[in-house]
């Protein structure tokens, strides 16, 4: 039987004379928190978070790509360069020796 200390307040003696809308609140409650806490533990670890991608580490990261997409630019118009020749060379007769020359020649550093 509940005892009354304050209007507001209700001491139980067991947790089964607790009414069930209360535990069920209470473990509701609970679980909102863990789930709280859970996005904010996901959001600091992630791209929010603090230190996990300072301004300087970015930086070189950009420069990094920006290096590597002018190199995969110059690549592209090396592969560009040497399919309009193969199609030149094919246009007329490939069993031609300028034709035969042209199929045979690899780019410097090998094919890619």
């Amino acid at each position: 039987m509940p005892r009354q200390k304050q209007k507001s307040l209700t001491i139980y003696a067991a947790e089964t004379a607790i009414p069930r809308y209360q535990r069920a609140g209470i473990w509701g409650l609970m679980a909102l928190v863990i789930l709280l806490c859970g996005l904010a533990a996901g959001w600091l670890a992630g791209k929010g978070g603090f230190g996990v991608r300072n301004g300087a580490q970015y930086g070189i990261q950009a420069a990094d790509g920006a290096a590597r997409l002018a190199r995969q630019e110059e690549v592209n118009r090396e592969l560009r360069e040497r399919v309009a020749q193969l199609e030149q060379a094919l246009r007329g007769d490939p069993c031609a020796p300028a034709a035969q020359e042209a199929l045979q020649n690899q780019p410097a550093d090998g094919a890619r």
